[in-house]
Formats: C-alpha cells, structure tokens, sequence
C-alpha cells in the first residue's frame, strides 16, 4: 500500500455509534449535544496505522511541551510542570495568568491541506504523504442507531475518528502553537484522547 499510494476501499469507511452522555440523559429531550459519537473503524486499517507508526514513527514526534500521545508522559507530568512554571513566576514576584481552551472539537476541523503542508516540512517521505492524501480524500461515514443505518456521507474536514493515526496526526497539526515566536510564555498542550473502537 506505501509502494502503491493506494488505500483500498473498506479503509475509507466508519461508522458512528452515538453513546448518549451520562448527565440526565433519561429527564429531558436530548439534542445532538447530548450525545457523544463513537466510530468504529475496519481492524485490518487500524493494523496498517501501527506498522506506519513503527516505520515512520520519528516523523510524528511533536514538541516537548506536548505532554499527550507520549510514552511515559501523561496528565499528571503536565500538571506537575503547569505548577512548576506557576511557582517560578510567582516566587519572582510576578503574577502568573493561566488560560485553558478547550479543544475537545478541533479534531474535526482540522484543514487537510495545512495538515498535509505541515507533514511536507517535516519532510515526510513521498509514499507516505501519498497514502495519507489518497486516504483523507474520499473518507465515509455513517451513523448506526440500533439496527438502522444512515446514509453515506463523505468527511473533507478533520481526521478521521476511531483512527490510530488520528491522535498523532492532530498533535502534528497543533505542534506549530507551542513553537510559534509569537508565544513569549509558556505554551503546554495537553488534550484528552478521542475515544475510538
């Protein structure tokens, strides 16, 4: 598939499973809002994502002040240097502001053309950048409530939930803020995984 650029066709498909969220979900009307989407994607392509993480892992590395998708790094280690920085600054004598954003629908936003700029300057190797666009180009999905399904529609936005890959390929996408001159203080990410199946 790397030599080829091809990705076969069952690839491209997930499915959608809406788990309603815990907090009353059985008092009142639900809206889309109360529902949280689990997809579900084809083992055999979550197989080929691990063999294109152990090839190609050192392209997917992200800045140090990521504390997400790391091995041995976690929520904990995050808060830990959050607090050390806090502390420095405060025991200088300086106030020390924290800004938290919440991130948790970025992923389906993410722009496949600047995702695809940022893997070129990473000088991702050729086969696999066009693996990656012949796979984000015609990505399908539908929802499964109980026995029904919905019809087919095609994703040209974001990346793909239930997806290996996914949670490297947003890490990538955000890398830029915590590198960017602009920032003269601290920039840590930390985000919580996509849950997928």
């Amino acid at each position: 598939m790397i030599f080829s650029s091809y990705i076969p066709e069952g690839f491209r498909y997930n499915y959608i499973v809406p788990i309603p969220k815990p907090r009353e979900c059985y008092n009142k009307s639900l809206t889309c809002d109360d529902f949280r989407g689990i997809a579900i994607c084809p083992i055999i392509s979550k197989v080929f994502e691990h063999c294109i993480l152990d090839c190609f892992g050192s392209f997917f590395d992200t800045a140090d002040s990521q504390f997400e998708f790391k091995k041995g790094i976690g929520c904990n280690f995050a808060i830990r240097v959050v607090r050390n920085i806090v502390e420095n600054f405060t025991n200088g004598g300086s106030t020390s502001n924290l800004c938290a954003i919440d991130l948790s629908k970025a992923s389906d936003k993410v722009y496949h053309h600047a995702l695809f700029t940022k893997l070129i300057k990473r000088l991702i190797p050729n086969e696999l950048l066009n693996v990656l666009k012949c796979w984000f180009s015609r990505c399908y999905s539908c929802v499964k409530w109980y026995d029904a399904w919905s019809c087919l529609f095609i994703i040209s936005f974001g990346v793909r939930q239930g997806s290996v890959l996914s949670l490297f390929l947003f890490a990538i996408y955000l890398d830029d803020l915590t590198r960017s001159p602009l920032v003269t203080s601290a920039c840590l990410l930390f985000y919580m995984r996509m849950i997928s199946c």
